[in-house]
């Protein structure tokens, strides 16, 4: 019969079961019928029963774990024969068996185990667990791999580890915290809000520096979208050797998602939901209304200019009055939140079908913010012979939101500048129900800013492939993909007569529209085999092509008669004030390959190569070549290991590659035409409009190129209930994309150019412990770490000023942070504040302040030393966005139906430019009260009026806060009901507080925020400009300007199994 041939088919989970039961069974006379996706039951064809199965008796028994849980879906099967079944929800099996043959029962996740039958006709079976999992799948580039066969360095979350409580919206948000070496940031808290995601560190200065994400074998734009409830699994691909298979793309990690499929068997509904209330965190303590015109007051006869001043803006009554408006109070709410997801899932041997659809919304807790997000997938499995299958997805969403402008100063409308520095004096309406405003009526209040301005999101999403997969001969699998991605936003504004620029403008509009369609197609040819049990081959070949078009459309009016149609009827406008329209596309071709080779298991090698030719890239290489190889070695599999009877497991592995960053912009590399208007006789002749070329041609320019060097080790230890890895790594980016200033005979200021270099360098530590696994009780840790440090290597020898937006249009020095040789990328830059100036003190540098002034240190001069006074060559560097170090830690806790989640995450050594801070401390918090007056010297926070010395706004370390954090991220307890009736297989109930406490110094709303989505690149002594034409810069970080509401959250959940 089958020999020694028989299958665990629980072992082959997300792989071709199907066929390697076909190849086993061969002419035999058998047949076997799919349970599900990982179970199957084989027994004999419609024939006579052969003689020796004529005395066969049937077996009864059950199988649990080592606490004496069920185990349902155990593979039982007769060694040597075709008899076999699967253990049902309770754990109970019947079998045909004889005495004296051999019973093996297997499982993932558990220790294979056989018996040999004597004459019992009833037996207890007990499984170990198996906490390596070293024959679970892991998916790749292009493919799968056991887990045990890695040999690079890859982190795989299962989709219990991103949906296991909290108000998580998409992927991103689910990684947090989750794997060694990812760093996730939400820049905003508002409802959402953008996401950065580093993996390993920052490569790119101006390109980007997000990971490549690909959805069920395609890379997408989308994959940060996706909803977490449709993800069956998530591997994040960290090292060159395992992302050097995606080429020009892989450079900053690769992150691969794979979608729920259909499962063989009865359709399975299962139901997940939650709703939730979110509230602010409020850190600041805000001045009265009293306490603001006092020192109001005081601050006319203090600031230049004003000091003969005999009266203050408020006069007696008012400051005698009981006037407060509480504008955090005003504009904020408690936030609702809600899910619900809906998935069946089901099939039969030939067929297997899932389809989800889920609904996600948002109320965000600042008044009119919101998010709310419909989505549906269906995945579709078809097996159409013996060595053909093929399949369908589709995967279509809209999110709809609407959002507030927190960029520019009050008069621009920064509603969140406006929260926490608007006069409290000025009430949120007047009496005849307009909005409030200060005298002379200059600008919104921010309740105003909020309720009255439209600012709506639309964005919609589909997402559609479909693959073919054959086997012509035994080993060798072909497969085919093809798909496209249909995306198109819309943005619509309006600023009704109400609101202060509105009503000079009588309404103000603006739409934006845009659109994108990408098409993809990769084939692979596939072949794998092991001879002899000693050599193991897998080689893999394959092309792909993508084609990207986009558009874009904008339009910007004024002057409307009525407010009724907003932004929905531009021609009613009687002005145009701006328009923008344009077309891009791209095409991306590749050939890759990989070459995987085993020998006894024991030694494991994997080799890679990628050759991608791009549109973007120059005519000089439009091809780019990126190679990888890696080494395993399965020590534990040595005698030598094995006597020292300490690792259960023990892996070393060592890894090289070369990958690239083609974000270089679609057009970067040619010489593009524009228009422009001109008087060519320099009279007053009407201007025409003419062709000339706007940028400058560049046939070198390329991608950035990554090379990567990585080691790490895997350890197992007390059976394998504790795990430990360990990586270190080094990578550098050479070939950035920087701005080179031209000279001007060129006929142009500057242009991109391939130059300088960046390093990472860290280690990163994962650890998961069972620390105890009772009968009612068990415990399991998850523990991350992971080190980074990031430096500069090369720019030329000059540095990169980065600015932001200027707080209230008063800050001195707009640059915040540098970008120098030597340092790290998100150099915090500055003065150095040293205190403030006493009365009758003299300090020469600054020899017209007063006391009460802020004091800096005199560090630099046009010489390189000291000049005895303050000017921009003092500047230096005064912090680090880059942490020290970040961590994760989960700790999950069973018994009996109860389950408890607690997970942890922080960042340590990091720091942030409080530029709210700049706006607040001198009249808006408390902290005024402790400014510097004649009796009160002993204080660091300077005279009243500060702000508006000449000296004042200057960027410098008085704001440079220590936003180290340990933050308890989630806490979740639930109970579930198993076995409720006929219609409920299971019912959970669960109740979560996300963002409970957090622990830090910083004194924003929250130390895990970087808005660095207001920066800029300006010249700088090299003359970087703006790098890639405008593309916003990656290379400054740590900034908190303002930024959304940090929240507390607290829901109640459902999950429901059918």
């Amino acid at each position: 019969m089958l020999a020694d041939k028989v299958v665990s088919a629980a072992k082959f989970r997300r792989a071709p079961l199907e066929e390697v039961l076909n190849h086993l069974l061969g002419n035999m006379p058998l047949t076997y019928k799919m349970i599900n996706d990982s179970l199957v039951s084989i027994g004999e064809r419609k024939m006579a029963v052969l003689a020796e199965e004529e005395a066969q008796a049937p077996v009864k028994g059950q199988v649990t774990d080592e606490n004496g849980t069920p185990l349902p879906g155990v593979s039982v099967t007769v060694k040597g024969t075709s008899r076999g079944t699967i253990a049902d929800e309770n754990g109970a099996f019947t079998i045909d068996a004889n005495p004296g043959e051999t019973i093996e029962f297997s499982i993932v996740g558990y220790k294979v185990q056989t018996i040999k039958l004597g004459n019992e006709k009833s037996l207890s079976i007990q499984l170990s667990a198996d906490a390596a999992d070293l024959n679970a799948v892991v998916v790749i580039g292009y493919g799968t791999q056991k887990k045990g066969d890695l040999t690079g360095a890859i982190t795989s979350l299962k989709a219990s580890d991103l949906t296991s409580g909290g108000t998580v919206s998409n992927a991103a948000q689910a990684l947090q915290g989750r794997a060694a070496g990812v760093m996730v940031v939400q820049n905003s808290k508002a409802p959402g809000g953008s996401i950065s995601v580093r993996v390993r560190g920052s490569n790119s200065i101006s390109s980007t520096n997000e990971p490549l994400y690909v959805v069920d074998g395609f890379a997408t734009t989308s994959g940060v979208d996706l909803n977490p409830n449709d993800i069956e699994s998530m591997e994040i691909l960290k090292d060159a050797s395992a992302t050097a298979i995606y080429g020009a793309r892989g450079a900053n990690g690769v992150i691969i998602i794979t979608t729920k499929r259909g499962k063989t068997g009865k359709a399975q509904i299962t139901y997940n939901g939650y709703v939730g209330m979110q509230k602010i965190n409020n850190p600041f303590n805000m001045l009265t209304g009293k306490q603001y015109m006092t020192l109001a007051n005081e601050l006319y006869k203090e600031i230049d200019g004003q000091a003969g001043q005999e009266y203050g803006a408020y006069t007696q009554s008012q400051l005698e009055s009981d006037v407060n408006t509480d504008w955090i109070k005003e504009t904020t709410r408690t936030g609702v939140v809600h899910s619900h997801n809906l998935q069946v899932q089901g099939g039969n041997e030939n067929t297997k079908i899932l389809t989800s659809i889920g609904y996600f919304d948002q109320a965000g807790v600042l008044k009119n913010t919101d998010y709310s997000r419909f989505s549906g997938r269906v995945n579709v499995d078809q097996k159409i012979n013996s060595f053909i299958k093929s399949g369908v997805s589709l995967y279509g969403q809209r999110a709809n939101s609407n959002i507030q402008d927190y960029g520019g100063n009050i008069l621009q409308s920064n509603v969140l500048l406006g929260i926490l520095t608007y006069d409290p004096t000025v009430p949120a309406y007047n009496a005849d129900g307009s909005f409030g405003r200060p005298p002379g009526g200059r600008g919104d209040n921010p309740l105003a800013n909020l309720v009255a301005r439209q600012n709506e999101v639309v964005q919609d999403r589909l997402n559609g492939n479909a693959y073919l997969e054959i086997k012509p001969i035994q080993d060798l699998t072909a497969r085919v993909n093809g798909g496209v991605e249909i995306a198109h936003y819309f943005t619509g504004k309006y600023l009704p007569k109400s609101t202060y620029q509105g009503g000079i403008d009588n309404g103000v509009a603006s739409t934006i529209d845009y659109s994108s369609t990408r098409q993809l197609f990769d084939a692979t040819l596939t072949y794998a085999k092991t001879f002899n049990d000693v050599h193991s081959f897998s080689v893999l070949g394959g092309y792909a092509y993508e084609k990207t078009n986009l558009s874009y459309r904008s339009l910007s009016v004024k002057g409307f008669s009525t407010d009724l149609f907003s932004f929905n009827n531009l021609d009613a406008a009687s002005t145009i004030t701006g328009t923008n329209y344009y077309k891009q596309e791209s095409l991306l071709i590749s050939f890759f390959g990989r070459l995987n080779y085993g020998y006894k298991d024991k030694y494991l090698f994997t080799a890679t190569v990628r050759r991608d030719g791009s549109s973007r890239f120059g005519t000089d290489h439009k091809w780019g070549y990126f190679p990888s190889g890696a080494f395993a070695w399965r020590m534990d599999k040595e005698d030598f290991i094995r006597n020292l009877d300490l690792f259960s497991t023990l892996k070393f592995r060592l890894g090289y590659g070369r990958t690239g960053n083609d974000q270089i912009g679609n057009y970067a590399s040619y010489a593009l035409m524009a228009t422009t208007h001109l008087t060519l006789d320099g009279n007053t002749n009407t201007a025409g409009t003419h062709l000339n070329q706007g940028s400058p041609e560049n046939s070198a320019l390329k991608w950035e190129t990554t090379s990567q060097y990585n080691a790490g080790l895997d350890m197992g230890f007390f059976n394998s209930r504790l795990m430990v890895s360990v990586d270190a790594y080094y990578k550098k980016t050479s070939d950035l994309l920087i701005s080179k200033t031209f000279p001007l005979y060129s006929g142009f200021t500057s242009g991109l150019v391939n130059l300088g270099s960046v390093e990472n360098k860290g280690v990163e530590f994962e650890i998961s412990s069972k620390n105890f696994n009772g009968k009612n009780f068990s415990w399991d840790t998850k523990f991350n770490l992971a080190i980074n440090r990031n430096k500069v290597i090369d720019i030329g020898g000059k540095d990169i000023y980065l600015t932001s937006s200027k707080p209230m249009g008063t800050v001195s020095e707009e640059q915040f942070a540098v970008i120098r040789e030597g340092e790290a990328l998100g150099s915090l830059f500055g003065y150095v504040y040293t205190g403030v100036i006493q009365e009758g003190e003299t300090y020469a540098p600054q020899a017209s302040s007063v006391a009460g002034d802020p004091k800096f240190a005199d560090i630099s001069g046009p010489e390189g030393k000291p000049d005895g006074k303050i000017d921009s060559y003092d500047r230096t560097i005064i912090g680090s966005a880059n942490p020290k170090f970040i961590y994760g830690l989960t700790n999950t806790f069973n018994y009996n139906n109860f389950d408890l989640s607690i997970f942890l995450h922080g960042s340590v050594g990091n720091d942030l430019l409080n530029m709210s801070r700049m706006n607040l401390e001198w009249n808006r918090t408390t902290d005024a009260l402790n400014r510097w007056t004649t009796s009160n010297t002993n204080t660091d926070i300077p005279r009243n009026g500060f702000y508006y010395m000449k000296s004042g706004g200057y960027i410098n370390s008085h704001f440079i806060e220590n936003a180290s954090f340990m933050r308890l991220k989630n806490i979740t307890l639930g109970y579930t009901l198993k076995n409720v009736s006929k219609a409920f297989n299971s019912v959970r109930f669960y109740v979560t507080a996300e963002n409970l406490l957090t622990f830090t110094k910083y004194s924003g709303w929250d130390p895990e925020v970087d808005t660095k989505g207001y920066e800029t690149t300006t010249s700088g002594t090299s003359g970087a400009g703006t790098a890639n034409g405008g593309q916003t810069a990656n290379g400054g970080a740590g900034l908190d300007f303002n930024a959304y509401p940090a929240m507390r959250s607290y829901t109640f959940g459902l999950s429901i199994n059918f």
